[in-house]
């Protein structure tokens, strides 16, 4: 059947060990960056220029260390998707089978 697609359930679930090791990256990334920005303070100065820069930039600069925190455990939770969806089209797969079995007899004997 030319018209459908496949999906290989063992090697689909498998990518999740594919992003372990990228969030063990991004977490080590994190933390030497947190620590980093935590040793070196508040770099904006106290004057007008300093403090409207950091009006404009700080907020967003938190953000992105915040979602750069967040982003291991999201990889974790696309990992578990990938093997959720992996079982499923397995139990889809061997239901369609017994589904098949119990409709008849076995017509490739014929």
């Amino acid at each position: 059947m030319s018209d459908g697609y496949e999906v290989e359930p063992d090697r689909l679930a498998g990518q999740q060990a594919q992003l372990d090791p990228i969030a063990g990256r991004v977490t080590s990334i994190h933390q030497t960056l947190t620590a980093a920005l935590a040793e070196a303070g508040a770099c904006w100065g106290s004057d007008a220029v300093g403090q409207s820069f950091a009006a404009a930039h700080a907020s967003p600069a938190d953000s992105t260390l915040a979602q750069l925190g967040a982003l291991p455990g999201q990889l974790g939770s696309v990992g578990d998707r990938f093997t959720a969806t992996a079982a499923t089209y397995e139990g889809d797969d061997q239901h369609g089978a017994r589904r098949l079995r119990a409709a008849g007899p076995d017509l490739t004997e014929a």
